[in-house]
């Protein structure tokens, strides 16, 4: 039985001739060297070309998402949001207003269109407009103002002035509020001009009553021929004014056309003597009954109301006669 060596020179040398016998381990060739790297650059670029896909995958879903929830938002929108409510119309404009919409640049205002809740309308300092509402409201923006439709019975005015023209607003849902910074004015059937300055309002009223409501709350009433200031602080002056002051000729300025083509010479009288702030006296009973029988042709475009008024009675058997300035006379002629 042969037992191993202790010896450790021996060990050395039994592992030197062992070294010898097997020989050096053989190296790969260049070719199979290639192709493990081959190998291994395709298993790689595999994986990250899963990765990609993968978070492509990812990306698309989120912006398929993205897009549903887009698309259910704006028919939900659609469908769920009350339509845009129409409170006025434009009927005549002398000049260039525009539609100051806050999303998108302005738009120029045409006689016809419709004013909706939300919108803002402006005119510009050689521009005037008139709107009229359902309820026969005449509305008339003068000069250099700037107002927003808040809500079907509330305007919000920023700048300029309003002239508002109320003959059947007596009932309570027809009342129109004019908001301002200084405070608010709400009428009572009535012809009045709202116009603002830079801390205060000034409400001058030429027929009926209105209501001024101050920012801290107080409430006070304007009667015709009246005119009141109010100060952004609450501070409440009066004056008074006639309804033939020369400061409501804009009003007239901007009022649009009466149409005279078949109406009765009443109906004509009666509207320019509410135009100028005046009221229509007959010499007697007969004459009256004239001016309803009389029916009239023709148009007074471009004529203002002295000349417009001379113009019609030229046509008809009734002429003026002398009166006090507030007043129209008519009579029947010789």
């Amino acid at each position: 039985m042969t037992t191993a060596s202790t010896d450790p020179e021996s060990n050395d040398s039994s592992l030197e001739e062992l070294l010898r016998e097997v020989g050096a381990r053989d190296e790969p060739s260049a070719d199979a060297m290639r192709d493990v790297r081959a190998a291994v650059h395709a298993e790689w670029q595999a994986m990250v070309d899963e990765r990609r896909r993968q978070r492509r995958s990812v990306a698309w879903r989120i912006a398929a998402s993205l897009v549903i929830a887009v698309l259910i938002a704006t028919f939900a929108r659609r469908f769920v949001e009350p339509a845009p409510v129409q409170v006025a119309s434009v009927v005549d404009i002398d000049g260039r207003m525009t539609y100051a919409d806050k999303d998108a640049d302005a738009r120029a205002g045409a006689v016809g269109q419709a004013v909706l809740v939300g919108e803002t309308l402006q005119t510009d300092g050689s521009s005037r407009a008139a709107l009229t509402f359902p309820s026969g409201l005449s509305l008339r923006v003068d000069h250099s103002t700037r107002f927003t439709v808040a809500a079907n019975d509330r305007i919000e005015l920023t700048s300029g002035a309003l002239y508002i023209d109320a003959p059947s607003a007596n009932a309570s849902n027809d009342a129109l509020t004019i908001s301002t910074p200084a405070g608010s004015v709400r009428h009572l059937g009535t012809q009045y001009e709202v116009r603002t300055h830079a801390d205060n309002i000034q409400v001058s009223v030429r027929e009926g009553r209105v209501l001024v409501t101050s920012t801290n709350g107080s409430n006070n009433t304007g009667e015709a021929g009246q005119m009141l200031r109010l100060s952004a602080t609450g501070e409440l002056t009066r004056s008074t004014l006639t309804a033939t002051d020369p400061q409501w000729l804009w009003a007239l300025d901007a009022a649009p056309d009466f149409d005279i083509d078949n109406q009765t010479l009443a109906a004509f009288l009666q509207w320019i003597a509410r135009e100028t702030g005046r009221h229509v006296v007959y010499s007697s009973p007969k004459a009256e009954a004239a001016a309803t029988e009389v029916k009239l042709r023709g148009s007074i475009a471009g004529l203002d109301a002295d000349a417009a008024l001379a113009a019609v009675l030229s046509t008809t058997q009734l002429r003026r006669y002398r009166t006090p300035d507030e007043e129209i006379g008519i009579e029947l002629a010789d």
